[in-house]
């Protein structure tokens, strides 16, 4: 890779079944696009209201994670880009 730019995609599955899980930091800027369900994510000291065909792009050294599964199942693409 000759951009210097090094990119992680995840496909994100929340269902009934799913684990709860606390808060996420890490380097990198986060691209976040929802396509199914609906998300209350947190950022910071921020939450919004994720649904069908909403994206939300933030860095990622701040706590952020879902907050609320508001509607289920609920589906997510999250890209993580950071510097190689």
């Amino acid at each position: 890779n000759s951009s210097g730019v090094v990119m992680e995609p995840y496909l994100i599955s929340l269902t009934n079944e799913s684990d709860t899980f606390g808060t996420f930091q890490h380097d990198g800027i986060e691209f976040i696009y929802m396509i199914e369900g609906e998300v209350d994510y947190s950022h910071a000291k921020s939450v919004y209201t994720l649904k069908p065909g909403d994206s939300l792009t933030f860095d990622a050294d701040s706590a952020h994670g879902p907050a609320k599964l508001t509607k289920l199942p609920a589906r997510y693409l999250s890209i993580i880009c950071y510097p190689q």
